[in-house]
């Protein structure tokens, strides 16, 4: 059993084993010793605690332990290297130069170097305004210059480029630390590249203060600060915008899932989504809980995002992470499946065609009964009850008002009669006629009076496949016709409307009159209507 220390690294607590911390320390006074002689050498140290900090910390989440043992520290000096790695790679680099070409030369192959990830951060030693440009130009390997012309010419096109740009600005993170600017450079942080890249930037910051050119880059850099608080400002400001939209469409999401999930079990009908009609109720659902999360989990990131962007929190948990993608995945994979399920059985449709005659009689009335109306009996409680079952499947499911009207004219001497036209679709012809033929259907007649139903009934244990009445109806040429309004929506190829405002408003009836010509029905205005119409013409011409 191993005793454990509590040390403090970059102000995070680590539980580390007494021989990895023994480990540990001898490895950071060997750091301290080298980097002694330089002149900011504290900095330097910082920037490689703050590297060895963050690698305990991933390695305790991906490793979901609490303890550092030797082990994670050896791998993590592996991996930042040793002091004598580089003290020496100055005497051995003519050496493996020359090892490096005549391995070349010998077995013809090409030397790969390893290369590390980028990571997409705002350079704030190389920027005119935000370092947008230059974060972008390390990620893409191209010169700053060339990103800065290319937000210009989009600036110049449409002005496309500044919204852009300040989107780029509000979702990149600045590169503060040297060991950002080294992942954004795609260096590898380990000690070597600590030091180079310390050098470096020391290098460059005695050349940019001397003479003009300090004080230019100072104002340049001065008025950049500037614009960058106007444009952080105005990066937040859209990032707050933002987060309200994907949280109101995550709730709305949400409320339509439950809608929905409610409507396929039967509890209410105001709200439903039609293409959940042709799977089974089981089917249905999933289909819907796959479709929410294919939606909504990419709305659930883009707020993350956005709370990330105003209120710095950490970053998702990379299990979280990876578990929210594969969801996604599942549920595109799911929605597709279903899918392909459903338009199977759309692939052919059958049409059976059935004439019905009607009796003769000089005049005719078609007008509609609403089926979905059912009166309460004297024992009832005279509410209306909504939800009625029919063995055990939802009434509202059953009943279809896929239905269309249309009128032909006859000889005067032929026989008046109705034609119906039952449509399904199916996977193959034979299926297909099947539904076709269990539509049940038809006008019914009493006397003068023909009353179509304003739907048709599916039976339980069918779905939706395309199932639809189209209704020719053959009047004799000179036949009178009504047709009242409330068949407005289902009649085709006659303008109902138009005819009905023929009528001035104080003779406005539910019903219209129409003639039967060859040509087909027209509008019929009552001689009493045209006589009150003359009359009016008549007085206001003798005004």
């Amino acid at each position: 059993m191993n005793k454990t220390i509590i040390i403090n690294i970059n102000s995070i607590v680590f539980h580390i084993e007494e021989d990895a911390y023994e480990t540990l320390r001898g490895y950071m006074i060997d750091i301290k010793r080298h980097f002694s002689q330089s002149a900011d050498s504290g900095e330097i140290l910082l920037d490689i605690e703050n590297r060895i900090a963050e690698m305990f910390s991933e390695r305790i989440q991906s490793g979901r332990k609490e303890v550092i043992n030797k082990d994670d520290v050896s791998e993590v000096i592996a991996q930042m290297g040793r002091v004598s790695d580089f003290e020496e790679a100055s005497e051995e680099e003519e050496i493996g130069q020359q090892s490096f070409h005549q391995q070349q030369t010998s077995s013809g192959e090409e030397h790969k170097p390893f290369q590390t990830g980028k990571k997409l951060m705002r350079d704030p030693e190389d920027t005119t305004i935000g370092g947008v440009c230059s974060g972008l130009g390390h990620y893409f390997g191209v010169q700053p210059k060339w990103m800065r012309a290319f937000f210009i010419l989009f600036v110049l096109i449409g002005g496309s480029g500044v919204l852009l740009y300040i989107v780029l600005w509000a979702v990149m993170p600045v590169a503060s630390t040297r060991a950002d600017r080294m992942a954004m450079r795609g260096e590898a942080p380990n000690l070597q590249n600590f030091k180079k890249n310390f050098e470096e930037e020391m290098e460059g910051i005695r050349e940019n203060f001397s003479g003009a050119n300090a004080q230019f880059s100072r104002g340049l850099r001065s008025i950049g600060t500037g614009f960058g608080e106007i444009f952080k400002f105005i990066g937040k400001a859209l990032a707050a915008c933002m987060l309200v939209f994907t949280g109101a469409t995550i709730f709305g999401l949400f409320f339509f899932f439950v809608a929905c999930t409610l409507a396929i079990m039967g509890y209410q009908e105001e709200i439903y989504f039609p293409p959940l009609e042709v799977l089974e109720a089981g089917q249905a659902f999933f289909a819907l809980l796959a479709g929410t999360f294919a939606i909504a989990l990419p709305f659930i990131a883009l707020f993350y995002i956005f709370l990330r962007i105003l209120f710095k929190i950490r970053p998702m948990n990379n299990y979280l992470s990876m578990g929210m993608w594969a969801t996604w995945i599942v549920s595109i994979i799911v929605v597709i499946f279903y899918c392909v399920i459903g338009a199977q059985d759309f692939r052919e449709d059958s049409i059976i065609k059935v004439d019905r005659p009607l009796k003769v009689q000089p005049v005719y009335s078609f007008s509609e009964k609403d089926v979905r109306v059912i009166e309460a009996s004297s024992s009832a409680d005279g509410k209306t009850r909504y939800n009625i079952q029919v063995d055990g499947e939802s009434l509202h499911n059953l009943l279809r008002s896929d239905i269309e009207i249309r009128f032909e004219s006859l000889d005067s001497l032929e026989k008046p009669f109705i034609q119906y036209h039952y449509k399904a679709k199916g996977k193959s012809y034979q299926l297909a006629a099947e539904r076709a033929s269990k539509i049940n259907y038809q006008a019914e007649q009493v006397d003068s009076k023909v009353i179509f139903n304003s739907h048709f009934a599916l039976g339980a244990d069918d779905l939706y496949r395309g199932q639809s009445v189209n209704v020719v109806a053959y009047l004799p040429v000179g036949t009178k016709v009504g047709i009242d309004r409330s068949l407005e929506g289902k009649i085709r190829e006659i303008a109902y409307h138009n005819c009905y405002d023929n009528y001035p408003e104080e003779l406005k009836i539910k019903q219209t009159e129409w003639i039967m010509t060859k040509s087909g029905l027209i509008c019929a205005i009552p001689e009493k209507v045209e006589v009150e119409k003359k009359e009016e013409e008549d007085a206001t011409t003798s005004e």
